[in-house]
């Protein structure tokens, strides 16, 4: 009886090490930015050099957050070459520049949101494929852990060799969420003809340049970024620079924006081009003339002319239609504190708590537009959430597909272990 009982006990140890020990996988939303996909030719963009003219620092640095009690995570990078295919004779996408240009992707703990930490990931732009996604697993380290339980860090990219160049890129993770809280740039961009087919597959070159051909298209002239507000703010402050607004005839064209001084904000990097605020008609225009280029405009234009809205948590649109031309900043602001016009673009009763939206319309492709969040916006990009009941791929909790982690497979050792040596001692009490 004795011995019936310890095996009982034991066997009840085991199962129940055995039971905590097993972890789920469970479906993750997937955080991109911009976007996740990889036909859209929307991008993040580092610009350097006059031939591009740019506003932005030729770094950018990208928060990652990710949540308590993840062990790993995965970071993706689209399209992180610059042009790698050129440099070997194929065809190349999405970039623009000479091809010798190299970039550097680094990820660092970073607690304390200052982009400073020591590194756990690195790799340059000649190790990663053109026109596709390369995903990296990288394990969660203790030292991101910030104040909030967290691991929080850092994604810096850097151009490392200085010539004129553009790079676009998207970053993608399989868990937490990806924010920017600084100046940066993006761009819908067709870098070389190889990607006209990809974001208009039913074009057909051989009857010339027909509206048809711009049917089933990727890029509408839209781009929209999110951020959310914890609590209610007395205002809000969004800066966006060169925009371009303007079309080729005449039109829509830059004004000398009302409440926003005449000069070149403190913020801009130094050795940008930057302009400052007035009128500054667009270089490229924003609508360029179809026709032009030999009708290959036809394929770059979206019209109407580039405007940006800020929607609110309760719908409400607050709307510029006039904003940055070349090379220059402008503010727009909203705000419960001022109804003065040269202070301010909008004044309402209060600025509530909750998920914003900025989405930018008529925004011409290899327009090249920075923007700059001030605090309380940091910017995510777009979150595909998990499938739901009667989407494909939807998993329940109840019907996670379980797994034995690391604690279970040394509870599995250590049960095999014991019972071996039970074992061998039952056979030496019967013989």
């Amino acid at each position: 009886m004795r011995r019936l009982i310890s095996n009982f006990v034991f066997t009840v140890l085991v199962g129940a090490f055995l039971v905590l020990s097993i972890s789920t996988i469970q479906s993750k939303a997937e955080s991109c930015f911009p976007t996740c996909s990889s036909v859209d030719a929307r991008f993040l963009a580092l610009t350097e050099g006059d031939v591009f003219a740019t506003l932005t620092p030729d770094t950018l640095n990208i928060r990652l957050v990710v949540p308590a009690g993840v062990e790993t995570f995965s970071l993706g990078i689209f399209d992180g070459d610059h042009q790698n295919g050129f440099n070997t004779g194929g065809e190349f996408n999405w970039d623009s520049g000479p091809a010798s240009e190299l970039y550097n992707y680094a990820v660092k703990i970073d607690p304390d949101r200052d982009n400073n930490g020591a590194t756990v990931f690195g790799v340059q732009s000649s190790d990663l494929p053109d026109n596709n996604w390369a995903d990296f697993n990288i394990t969660n380290d203790p030292a991101a852990q910030d104040a909030d339980g967290n691991h929080v860090y850092t994604i810096t990219i850097t151009h490392i060799t200085g010539g004129n160049a553009l790079n676009a890129f998207k970053i993608r993770t399989d868990v937490g969420i990806l924010e920017i809280d600084e100046i940066f740039t993006f761009v819908a961009n067709m870098g070389s003809l190889t990607d006209i087919p990809i974001v208009y597959p039913e074009a057909n070159f051989l009857d010339g340049f027909q509206p048809e051909d711009l049917n089933g298209t990727t890029y509408d002239g839209t781009f929209t970024f999110f951020f959310d507000i914890a609590e209610p703010a007395v205002e809000l402050v969004f800066w966006d620079g060169d925009t371009d607004i303007g079309n080729f005839d005449g039109t829509t064209n830059d004004t000398d924006d009302l409440n926003t001084p005449n000069n070149i904000p403190a913020f801009s990097p130094p050795g940008a081009d930057t302009l400052p605020e007035g009128i500054n008609i667009a270089d490229p225009f924003d609508d360029l003339d179809p026709a032009g280029n030999g009708g290959f405009n036809f394929f770059f234009t979206k019209s109407p002319a580039v405007t940006y809205s800020l929607i609110s948590p309760t719908g409400t649109v607050f709307h510029n239609p006039n904003p940055s031309g070349n090379q220059e900043w402008e503010n727009f602001v909203i705000s419960a504190l001022s109804d003065d016009p040269t202070l301010v673009d909008f004044n309402v009763p209060e600025i509530p708590a909750g998920s914003y939206e900025i989405r930018f319309e008529g925004l011409d492709i290899t327009n090249i537009v920075s923007i700059n969040p001030l605090f309380p916006i940091v910017l995510r990009g777009e979150v595909i959430p998990p499938p739901g009941p009667g989407e494909p791929g939807f998993m329940p909790e109840a019907a996670a597909v379980p797994t034995i982690s690391e604690w279970g497979l040394i509870a599995v050792a250590i049960a095999m272990a014991i019972i071996g040596i039970v074992t061998v001692r039952r056979r030496h009490q019967v013989s």
